[in-house]
């Protein structure tokens, strides 16, 4: 009798012991569960934030590039000292270049530019008036960052208006790449660039 209970008493021993390794077990899966979770939500969070970053930085990138497209000449006004400048360069160039084929007033024309690194934009139609011949135009920067055009070894300075570069400037020739020298300061250190711009009127 004695060695029975005996016999019971180990089997409700192992069976405990039992029990409490398959709770362990679970609890063990249990907490391998939730850290699967919580991984699965911290990486799913961080995902979601970085997509999230890039989406505003695409649409900060779009916003730009929009606001860089949208700027157009006809929103500057050229100032009265930036206007002189330009036609009494006009006329010095006169010996050296023969009149426009074209009747004096104020025309919409193409510019064209290139040269440089392909960053810079200036605003195109713009103006281009004519005075016995002797034609000026305005150009207009996309940055506020150029404090100086050279045509022909002649220099001029800008008015800045609303970020932007705005210059006075003599045109020689039509349907011709033109040489002209814009220095920029957007660099650490002052910088000027070869371009090359083209004045086409509007058909």
């Amino acid at each position: 009798m004695k060695q029975k209970y005996g016999v019971a008493v180990a089997m409700a021993a192992l069976a405990a012991v039992l029990a409490a390794g398959c709770g362990a077990k679970k609890a063990e899966s249990a907490a391998s569960s939730a850290e699967s979770t919580a991984a699965a939500a911290m990486s799913s969070a961080g995902e979601s934030a970085a997509s999230g970053a890039a989406s505003k930085g695409e649409s900060a990138a779009s916003e730009g590039e929009k606001k860089l497209a949208d700027f157009k000449a006809e929103d500057f006004k050229a100032g009265d000292d930036i206007t002189a400048q330009a036609e009494a360069a006009a006329q010095m160039l006169a010996e050296k270049h023969e009149k426009l084929t074209v009747a004096d007033g104020t025309y919409q024309v193409n510019v064209t530019l290139s040269g440089g690194s392909g960053r810079a934009k200036i605003a195109s139609p713009t103006e281009l008036t004519v005075k016995d011949g002797r034609a000026t135009a305005k150009i207009v920067w996309s940055s506020d960052k150029y404090d100086y055009m050279e045509v022909e070894g002649i220099r001029f300075t800008p008015e800045i208006q609303n970020g932007h570069s705005v210059f006075m400037v003599p045109v020689t020739e039509l349907d011709k790449p033109l040489a002209m020298v814009g220095d920029t300061t957007a660099m650490s250190t002052p910088h000027a660039i070869d371009y090359q711009l083209t004045f086409e009127l509007q058909k």
